[in-house]
C-alpha cells in the first residue's frame, strides 16, 4: 500500500505516499528527497520520543564514515521547512539529545 491516511487530533488527514515520498493536506503537496522521507518516516514512528542524531546517521549512512557530524542537522532544516505547510507537524530539537517528531493539537 502506497498511500497512508495519518489522522491527526482534530481529525483531518494527511495522506503519506510513500512510493512517491509526498505529504499532501489540503491543498499542499510536499515532495520528500529520498534521504529526507527516510529521516521524517523514523521520527514519525517515533513520535514524541527522542532520537539521537548518532541514530539517524546510522539510519542513513549505516557504518559510512560521515563527511560532516552536521549532515543531519541540515536534513532535519530542510525538513521543518517542508513541514511548515503541515499545520501542527514540528520537528523539536533537544539541546545534547536529539530530535523529537510532535503533531501538536494547535492547528
Amino acid at each position: 500500500m502506497s498511500v497512508i491516511d495519518i489522522e491527526r487530533t482534530d481529525g483531518s488527514i494527511v495522506k503519506c505516499d510513500t512510493v512517491n515520498r509526498t505529504l499532501t493536506f489540503g491543498r499542499y503537496h510536499v515532495y520528500f528527497t529520498n534521504t529526507e522521507f527516510k529521516i521524517l518516516a523514523y521520527l514519525y514512528e517515533r513520535r514524541g520520543q527522542t532520537v539521537s542524531r548518532g541514530e539517524l546517521q546510522l539510519l542513513v549512512w549505516g557504518d559510512e564514515p560521515v563527511t560532516s557530524t552536521r549532515s543531519i542537522d541540515v536534513h532535519i532544516s530542510s525538513i521543518r521547512k517542508k513541514l511548515h505547510y503541515i499545520r501542527g507537524a514540528k520537528i523539536n530539537c533537544v539541546y545534547g539529545e536529539g530530535y523529537t517528531f510532535l503533531m501538536l493539537n494547535r492547528f
